[in-house]
């Protein structure tokens, strides 16, 4: 079976759009839970501190976080009960921060100048000649 490359990129595109719409959903999903779980008086803000940091524990044990700092423990906990208490003005906040991050990242980005660039089909035989 063959696939042109536009047959291809529109699979892939597909199957990215409807994870997206599936993590939207679970990140709804979860969001009304917490919520429930908050107004319930059943889940308090150090029942999150200690889910934080069980799940920054086992990320760092497996290799995908660093060590975990109290700091960054009372971030998380923070934004996540801003999430499930609806707290408008503290996640206005974060959001500006976020994009004031992401805006210096860019401009960093572009400062460095460093870009990945993909070579054509002749440029083949002129990259293995540069390395012998």
């Amino acid at each position: 079976m063959e696939m042109s490359l536009e047959e291809l990129m529109g699979v892939i595109v597909s199957r990215l759009e409807a994870m997206s719409a599936s993590m939207e959903d679970l990140r709804f999903r979860i969001n009304v839970l917490g919520s429930a779980l908050v107004d319930s008086e059943n889940l308090k803000k150090e029942d999150i501190r200690t889910g934080v940091r069980k799940q920054l524990n086992i990320m760092n044990y497996l290799g995908s976080a660093e060590n975990v700092d109290y700091n960054s423990v009372e971030g998380l906990s923070e934004s996540i009960m801003n999430w499930f208490n609806a707290d408008m003005s503290a996640i206005k906040a974060e959001l500006e921060e976020y994009k004031k991050i992401m805006e210096e990242a860019q401009k960093n980005i572009k400062e460095e100048g460093k870009r990945i660039e993909i070579a054509g089909a002749g440029s083949l035989g002129n990259l293995q000649g540069k390395r012998q």
